[in-house]
């Protein structure tokens, strides 16, 4: 039997494609490209299926031959009709997504989260392998989470569970994309830091990474970050180390509350910058309880920037979730 699948992380900057077989999680190829604020539901159907084909170009597989194509999409989905239902960080809201790519290539299609998809690769062949209760945090231009309890994905009542980003830490505090203010989010994700910068800036302080920030969107990326540690960039480091406390707030809260065996982190902000892990780690040691705490890993993602590629492909296994 063949077990090659389509995986698609769709995320806020990008859509990464792997050819996956799910058999071992072995990647046969991959292919990304930028995203960009897409306009309406034929917009991201061309930018999916443009991406899709240069994938089966480039590995030489006819389609036909996989058992599928599997979705990790950023924001809030309807797993039974396979709609996107929102999307903050990628402009859109309400867009069909596995009716037209199945009609159009001819086979089965699933959607996911991306953060639940990424989870999903872990478990099944990352850093959450043999292990019953764990929460992985992916931490890139939003932050969400993925909860595995007694060895199975926790979805929650109405499939949303996990949206950790959207917990509130500052009462009142700053305005976010999901309408509400003061979530995690906008204080301790890649967006965030971007921000933060922005706003020393403007106050007349000095980076040497001021032309990496896209000044009308507040974005950057997670390399240039890392540049402006390694240089010694005062600004950069202490907006890092500020939104990274932020997480540590955060991640101290879910343990308390949920008292995992283990934490998962991975991302594009964690695996480019050690200074902000360092400092979660630390401030999430500092205010957890002391006995969950005691009886916990905190550990990065194995599977770094294909995580999401391979639990998309997963979703074409019959995986049993709750």
């Amino acid at each position: 039997m063949n077990n090659l699948a389509i995986g698609v992380d769709f995320g806020g900057t990008k859509i990464a494609c792997g050819l996956v077989d799910t058999k071992t999680g072995r990647l046969v190829g991959t292919t990304k490209k930028k995203t960009r604020v897409l306009d309406d539901s034929k917009d991201v159907q061309a930018r999916l299926q443009s991406t899709i084909d240069e994938l089966l170009a480039e590995t030489n597989v006819d389609i036909k031959d996989t058992l599928g194509i599997g979705i990790g999409s950023a924001g809030m989905i309807d797993r039974k009709k396979g709609v996107l239902l929102l999307a903050p960080n990628l402009g859109v809201s309400q867009i069909p997504i596995t009716e037209p790519l199945s009609k159009h290539y001819n086979v089965p299609c699933r959607l996911g989260n991306d953060v639940e998809v990424g989870t999903l690769g872990e478990l099944e062949y990352g850093a959450g392998r043999q292990c019953d209760s764990f929460v992985c945090i992916f931490v890139g231009t939003g932050i969400g989470s993925g909860i595995v309890c007694d060895g199975k994905q926790y979805l929650g009542a109405t499939g949303t569970a996990g949206e950790i980003g959207h917990t509130i830490v500052v009462p009142d505090g700053r305005k976010c994309g999901c309408g509400g203010s003061g979530c995690l989010e906008t204080y301790a994700s890649r967006t965030a830091v971007a921000k933060e910068i922005l706003a020393g800036l403007e106050k007349g302080f000095d980076s040497g990474i001021s032309d990496k920030i896209d000044l009308s969107k507040g974005i950057i990326r997670s390399k240039a970050l890392a540049h402006g540690v390694e240089s010694a960039d005062e600004l950069v480091i202490h907006a890092i180390t500020k939104a990274a406390q932020y997480m540590g707030i955060g991640l101290a809260s879910l343990i308390n509350f949920y008292n995992p065996q283990r934490i998962i982190l991975g991302g594009g902000l964690i695996e480019a910058v050690e200074l902000y892990l360092e400092v979660a780690i630390k401030e999430t040691r500092l205010r957890t309880l002391s006995v969950p705490g005691r009886h916990l890993d905190i550990v990065k993602a194995e599977l770094g920037d294909f995580a999401g590629i391979i639990g998309a492909a997963m979703l074409m296994k019959n995986h049993k979730q709750t």
